[in-house]
């Protein structure tokens, strides 16, 4: 009998349909209220953006973002944008947050990259983890916080981040846990 108990409790939870938001809509509006909202209406989809992101795009950066779809705040993820002359082929990130190093390898098949007669961009994105969370933080609370991306000639360049740009990482995390963001891939670092 209590075989059969747990088989009928493992189908209920199976069944339990699309994530729920965890918030109220007014709060969910008021925690995103300081944030930059990009709307794809083809997938009914908002990103959100601190106001740094959008005066570096054409720039070197690194940022985090995330979705709202139907309520729901989910998929917190980090982005590195190489913007300069030069292709690298970035397949290395290393970043240093004051005495704390970070490495990100072998991602050379995720770079996204596109060029023009005198610009190159490289892009790569991930979602965020208990690992990279716990990477983000120590960039955004330190001192200083520089971003090495190398390429797979071991040519490489270094995007350090500003005061403001760590700020922006810090208000677009605590805007996603304020408006009910999903943390399930933190593990224990949030």
């Amino acid at each position: 009998m209590l075989l059969v108990v747990m088989t009928l409790s493992a189908c209920a939870e199976n069944n339990a349909g699309p994530p729920q938001p965890t918030k109220s809509p007014e709060e969910v509006e008021k925690a995103l209220s300081g944030l930059i909202e990009e709307r794809d209406e083809v997938y009914n989809t908002s990103f959100y953006y601190a106001q740094t992101t959008i005066e570096n795009r054409g720039k070197s950066d690194f940022y985090i973002y995330f979705r709202k779809e139907n309520g729901i705040v989910s998929d917190l993820q980090f982005e590195v944008n190489y913007v300069g002359r030069t292709q690298i082929d970035i397949n290395w990130l290393t970043i240093r947050a004051d005495d704390q190093l970070f490495d990100i390898n072998n991602i050379n098949d995720y770079i996204t990259s596109r060029s023009s007669y005198s610009t190159v961009w490289e892009n790569y994105n991930d979602i965020v983890g208990r690992d990279e969370l716990k990477m983000i933080k120590a960039m955004a609370n330190a001192e200083k916080t520089i971003v090495r991306c190398t390429g797979t000639d071991l040519y490489s360049t270094d995007i350090v981040l500003s005061k403001r740009q760590k700020q922006a990482m810090l208000n677009v995390f605590r805007a996603y846990m304020n408006a009910g963001g999903d943390t399930s891939n933190f593990g224990d670092e949030y």
